[in-house]
């Protein structure tokens, strides 16, 4: 979850199915179960985190992503990622692919206008960082999410 989209809801923005479905019978059954998945979801975390080390490997990433009519977040977060790290010919062009889209529901039209804002601010690193570190301190705190010093959010040496 890219905690930038300020969503009071958890989203599972990078995922994959790494098991299939277990019936739960009795306790006795499924402790085992249960743990066998606590240890493939810890792995699966240090996997992710080898993954996305710092913000040019999340922009990376997302820039790797082909843009898909109906994926609406895929293009939004990767502008915003493009953004962040000063890409901003790409973050021009994922935003341009998101204000493409139809704005079928109120939360598309929220996010298309969001977008209109990041575009206008796009070479502006400062005011794009302190866009992103507004929007991630209030989706902590509407998800009961313990503040983090800015350091751990965009790495050490961060003056935004």
């Amino acid at each position: 979850m890219w905690l930038w989209q300020d969503f009071d809801h958890f989203a599972f923005n990078v995922s994959e199915r790494l098991s299939g479905a277990e019936d739960y019978r009795s306790d006795e059954q499924f402790s085992p179960v249960a743990d066998e998945l606590a240890l493939r979801a810890q792995n699966h975390v240090r996997k992710l985190r080898a993954q996305f080390p710092d913000l040019e490997s999340v922009a990376g990433n997302l820039a790797a992503q082909p843009v898909r009519r109906g994926w609406f977040w895929e293009p939004w977060n990767a502008g915003v990622a493009a953004a962040l790290v000063g890409d901003v010919s790409l973050a021009w062009q994922r935003f341009d692919s998101v204000l493409d889209e139809d704005p079928v529901a109120p939360w598309i039209d929220a996010a298309q206008q969001t977008a209109r804002e990041l575009v206008a601010m796009v070479g502006d690193r400062d005011a794009v960082g302190a866009w992103a570190l507004n929007s991630i301190a209030s989706c902590r705190q509407k998800l009961r999410l313990t503040p983090e010093p800015l350091e751990k959010i965009f790495g050490a040496g961060t003056s935004m």
